[in-house]
């Protein structure tokens, strides 16, 4: 999600406080078939640890870093992080982090040793893509260490990584930083405001052709790491882009899309958005811990021909202003930017 930041939010304070669409007070109970999952901060991303019982979830609030969520026993826990810098993981120059990690976008992938890491991105202390490495465990609930980073340029404003072979990573650099306020508006004139980054050890970031756009929101590489899909989220699309050329293969429109993963169909699932400009910026203003209600959608996206098909739309409680959908355990486990909860969809639901 868009992390729109105090300045921007103050200017349009008094536009949207009639339109807030807020959760003051939102029981963790279910409604209906919708099982909420409590204990978050801002649980804004998601990815489903080797096996498929363990999601990882990254928090944007505090206490922030990374958490566990058991979807056999569907309760939430904290995630242990050790400390130890490896080898090739990062950049080598780049400090073991001396706080609190608030998490946005993450990346799961196994390097060429088998090993598995995983990447999030960090706005605390300073902006980071951080590398960890997932060890599953046959007794339990995966460990995470810490295994390095890499820090923004000085005006890079990541939003979501997706890792590449051999340890680098291409991640969504939504506007400047130093003019956040100014490319909100210009993205909503049409203006392109940022790009994606590719970061490697070997010749650092570079900006990816074919890749400029309003806003980019979630990216994520198809299997083979050829194609690279990113979600435009003040162009109301996503974008199919060939990594070596930056040629774009195609687009498809979506109403404000967030994050992105893989199906077991092999379809891309996006979270979409449903909100005008005003509640959009209550909703982000609101405090990280208090549960939004902003309407939502999660859009499966064939990544050939792009034929698009809604399979879940939801608006109210248990919980609103859906960021990623991963399918797991027979449901659909749906994160938010704000709020303290992960939320459940049965598949069968998921078609309504």
């Amino acid at each position: 999600m868009i992390a729109f930041r105090h300045r921007l939010l103050t200017t349009c304070l008094l536009f949207a406080t009639s339109l807030a669409v807020r959760g003051e007070g939102v029981p963790c109970e279910p409604v209906d078939d919708l099982l909420p999952v409590c204990g978050f901060v801002g649980p804004e991303d998601i990815v489903a640890a080797p096996g498929g019982r363990y999601l990882v979830v990254s928090q944007m609030g505090d206490p922030g870093g990374l958490a566990l969520l058991d979807t056999a026993t569907r309760r939430m826990g904290g995630a242990g992080r050790a400390i130890a810098a490896a080898p090739g993981w990062g950049d080598g120059a780049c400090p073991a982090p001396a706080g609190a990690l608030h998490l946005h976008g993450l990346d799961l992938l196994r390097r060429a040793d088998g090993r598995w890491q995983l990447l999030a991105v960090n706005h605390a202390g300073r902006e980071s893509v951080e590398f960890f490495e997932l060890s599953p465990r046959d007794d339990g609930p995966p460990q995470l260490t810490w295994r390095g980073c890499v820090e923004a340029p000085p005006e890079g404003y990541f939003n979501d990584v997706a890792g590449l072979p051999g340890g680098g990573f291409v991640a969504s650099h939504m506007a400047p930083r130093s003019a956040e306020v100014r490319s909100f508006f210009l993205a909503l004139l049409g203006r392109n405001t940022g790009f994606a980054y590719r970061w490697d050890a070997a010749g650092g970031f570079h900006e990816l052709p074919g890749t400029a756009s309003r806003y980019p929101n979630g990216v994520i590489l198809s299997p083979d790491g050829g194609t690279l899909y990113l979600n435009e989220y003040l162009g109301n699309r996503l974008l199919k882009i060939d990594l070596a050329s930056g040629e774009r293969l195609g687009e498809v429109a979506v109403e404000k899309p967030d994050n992105a993963s893989w199906s077991a169909d092999g379809r891309l699932l996006v979270a979409s958005h449903h909100a005008g400009l005003l509640p959009l910026v209550r909703s982000g203003r609101q405090p990280r811990e208090q549960v939004s209600l902003l309407p939502f959608s999660v859009v499966a996206i064939d990544p050939e021909t792009l034929a698009s098909e809604v399979i879940f739309r939801h608006e109210g409680p248990p919980m609103g202003a859906g960021t990623v959908a991963v399918e797991a355990a027979g449901g659909l486990w749906i994160g938010s930017y704000v709020g303290d909860r992960v939320l459940r969809a049965p598949l069968a639901a998921a078609r309504r």
